[in-house]
C-alpha cells in the first residue's frame, strides 16, 4: 500500500456518486439525495437503485433509510418528481424485499393510526407550503396516503413507542 491509499467509499458516498452529486463537501443527509433523484426524472434513479440493491446486502440499515426516505417523498404525487410506480421497474430482487417491508411497516402504523383513533390529518396542507426548503424537508417527515390523508413520523414514533415494534431491516440479524 502507498502513502496515500484510498479509504474505500462509504454507503452515502456511494449513493452520492450514483446520483451524480459532488462528495467534495462531504456527505448529505439521505432525505436530501433521495429528493434529488426523485427531481431528475429517470437520469439516475437506475443507477441508485442498483446501489441500494447492493447495499441491501451490505448495510441493510443504510438501504431500508433511504428507501423509506424516498418512498415518502414520492408518495406525496408532486408534478416534478418521480413516482413510486414509476421506481417500481427499477428495483432489484432484494430492493424489492426492503421496498415491500417498509410498505408494510407503514401500512402497519395507518392501521394502528385508525384502529386507536388517532387521526391523521389531509394531504392538502403539504401542498400549502409556499417554502421550497421547508416543502422538502416535510416531504420526507410525511407519507400521502391514497385516501388524501398524511401520516408522519410523530405517528411512527407514537407507534413504535406504544407498539414495541420499530422497522424491521432487511437481511441484518443482531448477534445475540
Amino acid at each position: 500500500m502507498g502513502l496515500f491509499s484510498r479509504r474505500p467509499p462509504t454507503p452515502v458516498e456511494r449513493l452520492m456518486k450514483a446520483a451524480k452529486l459532488p462528495t467534495a463537501g462531504g456527505e448529505l443527509p439521505l432525505d436530501e439525495i433521495a429528493a434529488d433523484v426523485l427531481r431528475r426524472p429517470g437520469k439516475q434513479a437506475a443507477a441508485v437503485l442498483a446501489v441500494v440493491e447492493e447495499l441491501c446486502a451490505d448495510e441493510p440499515k443504510v438501504a431500508m433509510s433511504f428507501l423509506e426516505d424516498l418512498q415518502n417523498i414520492a408518495s406525496h404525487g408532486a408534478g416534478e418528481l418521480l413516482t413510486a410506480e414509476e421506481l417500481l421497474p427499477l428495483r432489484g430482487p432484494r430492493t424489492v424485499e426492503a421496498w415491500e417491508t417498509v410498505d408494510r411497516f407503514w401500512a402497519k402504523v395507518v392501521a394502528w393510526c385508525d384502529e386507536t383513533g388517532v387521526t391523521l390529518e389531509s394531504s392538502d396542507s403539504l401542498r400549502r407550503v409556499e417554502d421550497p426548503r421547508l416543502l422538502a424537508i416535510l416531504r420526507g417527515t410525511y407519507r400521502s396516503l391514497p385516501d388524501g390523508r398524511r401520516v408522519g413520523l410523530t405517528d411512527v414514533l407514537h407507534f413504535e413507542k406504544v407498539v414495541g415494534e420499530g422497522m424491521p431491516v432487511v437481511g441484518f440479524h443482531p448477534q445475540a
